[in-house]
């Protein structure tokens, strides 16, 4: 729903909790006065607003329960359920406001917490059962969503139960993140994990009667729904209900079925997502026969789920599509195919405008190619009449300003929407780029139009058909929808269309634009300092990240001001980068961190501590570093660069590099001895799996790439094998290198990498594909003099240089950390052609940069906001940007150190 609509709903659910406080409050003591101990601690912290009784005691773990409810039911389940916690003396919490309570019934919610509008926390498991039978008896009959994560106190109740943390402290887990820990009767602890299911420990007996029925533990192999439909797999899972691929008894066909969750989506007005689904089958039967979209085939009801069931379309979705046919290679009738898919694309919309509606959300998602060329809309639940009452719906870069602007609810938009939506997705139909742009902030925003053009000029470079499609594409994606152009002026530009011009060369970011990134983005760094839980700002999962790691804090960001104050000095970064430095080692002091890795844990914050203090010519920040490597583990069940045993030997490596103190290299040496010891080896493959019974999220992964796998193993042990003289690490990482070559994927000549022996995804970047692969093989070829390598390495870069529209911003898993890939090609095997093409990645960079504060500054990972992880935000940007500019080794790489001893 989007903001509270008037500043009255944001007290109303601590208006009502307060009132039904009081009232059982008189009820209990009669006409008496208040006692003291009948006072509620009442406090709001949004997203919830908590309520405590006077001198209850907290609890750390036990059987809780949650109560849903949907936005306009909210009112009268709070007030009944007060009433029953307040005889019981409970603590509990709900959302805070209606609009938080309107983002956890959303679709978008995360399964685990959808529904979840109060949480209960009982004194003990008597009073557990006691509550939760009063709760179900106050609000029978009350509409509210299931909670997935929970299991249902009765059939139909809005009271569910799951074993979980009420008060204990999150805690670092060996991730580097913090987790809520449940702690077993034999003291071992384990994640409070939010699955989409029902998982209580087995340690934990459950009081209630339906605990008593036995827990699934696997999905069936098949659901037979209707009687008809047997459901073989998940295309996809949401808070919504599932989308599966199913089969028609009657016909033998495949069908798609879609679900709808009872409550799921709810809004002021009663309606919820299958509502949505009823309005997409009415589509169905007006588009359907048009041969706009799928046919349908038929609809109804299941346990209050509602089952939408559709003619498959064999095809591709187009954002697959256009990926796939980017990563192919050269396609010598492109421009056939491309302009014939506009041409059908243009006739599509003009279908629906013709019957009166627009679709309101039109992306390359809700497009499928098939395998004839032609395509359909799928997904038509936005669709809508214009100056209709609708609930404002939109994906960001493909709705235009004034979509995204309007109200949370308010008259349909006119067919303007859809035309900018249009030039939108042929834009990425032929870039495979996202047309997404973050706001500008203040009163320096640039012109929409001006930005757009810059995306558009920049996407475009060097490929004659998508330059050949520019002006129709700025035409339809004007600011002003008065201005852009319409179906007929379309369908003539197409007609006019001759022979397209001449490939051109890709477009580099000129030494200005990066020198302003770079002072506008270090700017920035500093006047955003400060706080005392966290350094700078994060957001996600970032929020419950170490904050004193590379990954996501502040260590990445003291590493970046240190390099450039090595060479660029200046007071003001010189100060914060001791304030900083200062900040983490009071930090440290204060709680234990498990991870030992270099990007989540221990060692990378050691690295950037010491690095601070060479800077900063400081003994004390110096030796808090010298001292925090000292005390690493040399042995540790995850193997990995990230958050393991490679990350903390690269540390020990570079920090006998810089101080020449036998301790580091003697503990760098022990680091590799347990690599080699726990590799798993075959004649032709050399593997290194983190162990399954290891209390980790990465548990069970064998991977390919640099951040998890044999690529970042590999490379530390290269550099162990040369720094040590031990032939058994320069062996293992030759093997290493013979495993990656052996696995490599060939689309054109472009190298791409599965996640691991299993296969899995195919990515380019730093943490698991190309681009961290082929930072091993490039130095593997750089000591060994291996060609295979280093040919390899070029063809990865192929992948990285090709997929650079598509990517995002951060070192990690984007553009940052791929352009550092190609400067170590320039520089290593002295390919000038890959400084070239980092500047293409700059480029990139250039036009998803946002206005903070009057400075350009790129966001971060999603795309949304401007954080400063180095893998994640700024701080690995800038990293890039400035080697690009300043040359220099590769930070957090002591392969490159021990290559110039």
């Amino acid at each position: 729903m989007g903001e509270d609509q008037t500043g009255v709903d944001r007290h109303v659910l601590e208006d009502v909790a307060k009132a039904a406080l009081a009232r059982a409050g008189r009820a209990a003591a009669g006409e008496r006065a208040a006692k003291e101990e009948d006072a509620w601690e009442i406090r709001t912290r949004r997203p919830w607003t908590y309520v405590t009784p006077a001198g209850a005691a907290n609890r750390a773990q036990g059987w809780k329960l949650h109560v849903s409810a949907t936005p306009l039911s909210a009112p009268v389940v709070l007030a009944r359920a007060v009433e029953v916690l307040a005889r019981h003396r409970c603590s509990f919490k709900f959302a805070a406001t209606l609009a938080e309570l309107s983002g956890l019934v959303a679709r978008e919610q995360d399964r685990g917490s959808v529904g979840k509008f109060i949480t209960v926390y009982p004194s003990d498991d008597r009073a557990a059962t006691v509550i939760a039978e009063e709760l179900h008896a106050a609000t029978l009959g009350l509409p509210g969503p299931p909670i997935l994560s929970d299991r249902a106190y009765k059939p139909g109740s809005l009271v569910h139960y799951r074993y979980g943390v009420f008060s204990a402290p999150s805690v670092l887990d060996n991730d580097g993140s913090y987790a809520s820990q449940l702690t077993a009767p034999d003291g071992t602890q384990v994640t409070d994990k939010r699955n989409a299911w029902y998982s209580p420990p087995s340690w934990a007996p459950c009081p209630f009667e339906s605990g008593k029925a036995p827990v699934r533990v696997a999905a069936p192999q098949a659901v037979l729904l209707a009687d008809r439909f047997v459901v073989r797999q998940a295309v996809r899972h949401n808070a919504k209900g599932g989308v599966f691929l199913a089969e028609d008894r009657d016909t033998g066909g495949n069908v798609i079925v879609k679900q709808a969750r009872p409550h799921v989506g709810a809004r002021m007005n009663g309606h919820d997502e299958r509502d949505a689904l009823r309005h997409e089958w009415r589509m169905l039967d007006l588009f359907g026969p048009l041969g706009v979209t799928a046919r349908k085939v038929t609809l109804f009801d299941k346990d209050d789920n509602l089952f939408l069931v559709q003619e498959r379309i064999e095809g591709t979705v187009l954002t697959v599509w256009a990926g796939e046919r980017g990563a192919e290679g050269p396609d010598p009738r492109r421009r056939e195919t491309v302009l014939g898919l506009v041409g059908r694309l243009v006739e599509l919309v003009a279908t629906v405008h013709e019957r009166g509606y627009i679709v309101r959300d039109l992306t390359p998602n809700n497009i499928i190619v098939t395998e004839d060329g032609d395509c359909r809309l799928i997904d038509l639940e936005t669709a809508a009449r214009p100056g209709t009452l609708v609930g404002r719906t939109h994906t960001p870069g493909y709705a235009p300003p004034e979509q995204e602007n309007s109200p949370a609810l308010g008259p349909c938009p006119g067919v303007e929407v859809d035309l900018y939506a249009l030039g939108a997705t042929v834009f990425y139909l032929v870039t495979s780029c996202q047309p997404m742009l973050v706001k500008d902030q203040d009163e320096h925003a640039r012109p929409w139009d001006s930005r757009v053009r810059t995306l558009v000029d920049v996407a475009v470079a060097g490929d004659p058909v998508a330059t050949e499609l520019a002006p129709m594409i700025l035409g339809l994606m004007a600011e002003d929808p008065a201005r852009r152009w319409d179906l007929a002026r379309v369908r003539t530009f197409l007609d006019g269309l001759t022979t397209g011009p001449e490939a051109g060369n890709g477009y580099r970011l000129a030494t200005a634009d990066q020198d302003r990134l770079l002072h506008d983005g270090l700017a920035y760094t500093l006047r955003t300092m400060g706080g005392d839980a966290r350094l700078w700002p994060s957001t996600g999962y970032g929020a419950t990240a170490d904050p004193c790691g590379v990954q996501y804090g502040a260590a990445g960001v003291l590493q970046l001001m240190a390099s450039v104050l090595r060479t660029s000095p200046q007071e003001s970064l010189a100060t914060a980068l001791r304030d900083g430095a200062n900040w983490m080692i009071h930090r440290l002091a204060g709680e234990h961190r498990p991870s030992p890795g270099l990007y989540f844990g221990r060692a990378g914050m050691a690295w950037a501590l010491y690095e601070a203090g060479a800077a900063l010519d400081d003994h004390d920040i110096r030796s808090a570093g010298l001292d925090l490597a000292l005390d690493l583990p040399v042995s540790w069940p995850n193997p990995d660069i990230c958050h393991g045993l490679a990350g903390t030997g690269t540390a020990l490596l570079h920090l006998w590099n810089a101080t020449g103190d036998p301790r580091f290299r003697d503990r760098a040496s022990d680091c590799a001895d347990e690599l080699l010891k726990v590799a798993q080896r075959t004649p032709d493959t050399v593997l290194w799996p983190i162990p399954k019974d290891f209390d980790s999220a990465l548990a069970g992964v064998v991977h390919y790439g640099f951040a998890h796998g044999v690529a970042g193993i590999g490379a530390y042990l290269l550099a162990a094998g040369v720094a040590l003289g031990r032939e058994d690490c320069l062996e293992t990482a030759v093997a290493a290198g013979r495993t990656l070559l052996d696995a490599v994927d060939y689309h054109g000549e472009a190298a791409w990498w599965g996640e691991g022996p299993h296969g899995g995804a195919k990515m380019p970047h730093w943490c698991n594909g190309s681009s961290g692969i082929g930072t091993f093989l490039v130095r593997l070829h750089t000591v060994t003099g291996d060609w295979d390598a280093l040919e390899v390495a070029r063809a990865a870069a192929r992948a990285v240089h090709g997929h650079r529209l598509r990517s995002g911003t951060a070192a990690c898993h984007g553009l940052a950390g791929d352009g550092q890939f190609l400067l170590d090609l320039a520089e290593l095997a002295d390919d000038p052609i890959h400084h070239e093409q980092a500047e293409e990645l700059a480029a990139v960079l250039w036009t998803r940069a946002t206005v903070r504060d009057g400075l350009l500054v790129v966001p971060d990972e999603n795309a949304l906001e401007v954080t400063f992880g180095w893998n994640t935000g700024l701080a690995g940007v800038l990293a890039f940007l400035w080697r690009l500019r300043h040359g220099g080794p590769r930070p957090w790489m002591v392969s490159d150190e021990v290559a110039a001893r």
